[in-house]
């Protein structure tokens, strides 16, 4: 496989559930040329969880509705980032009740990760970094 110099991917979809399937596609779609399996099946991983926790808090704090989440990922020799960005403000607190911990999860299969909310704006953004 041929590594590329730099890559970067980005999409914004509706937060909701039926666009999950969506998301997955297009980032392994997009990762099929660019990584390796084994870090392609962690990136897919971590951008449908940052939808589906997108998803949840949707939920949790508006009953329904609707918003935007943008996921970007950069691809180099040396890392590979998630970031994640979407107008709910995630907290702990958020979570739907019997949910999966999608911050969990992205902790696990990412080197560092980061979560921040401005308080005005309620914009979340995530950070996942992966050493390549």
């Amino acid at each position: 496989m041929t590594m590329v110099e730099w890559a970067v991917f980005t999409a914004t979809v509706p937060v909701r559930v039926e666009q999950l399937a969506m998301i997955r596609a297009r980032v392994r779609g997009w990762a099929d040329c660019k990584i390796g399996h084994h870090a392609r099946h962690d990136v897919v991983w971590a951008a449908s969880e940052a939808l589906s926790s997108a998803v949840d808090h949707l939920r949790a704090r508006r009953g329904g509705g609707s918003a935007e989440a943008t996921v970007t990922l950069h691809v180099d020799s040396e890392v590979l980032v998630l970031t994640a960005r979407d107008h709910l403000a995630w907290t702990d607190d958020g979570r739907v009740p019997g949910s999966v911990d999608g911050l969990r999860v992205m902790r696990e299969i990412t080197d560092r990760m980061s979560l921040t909310t401005d308080p005005d704006t309620d914009v979340s953004t995530l950070v996942a970094v992966s050493a390549r």
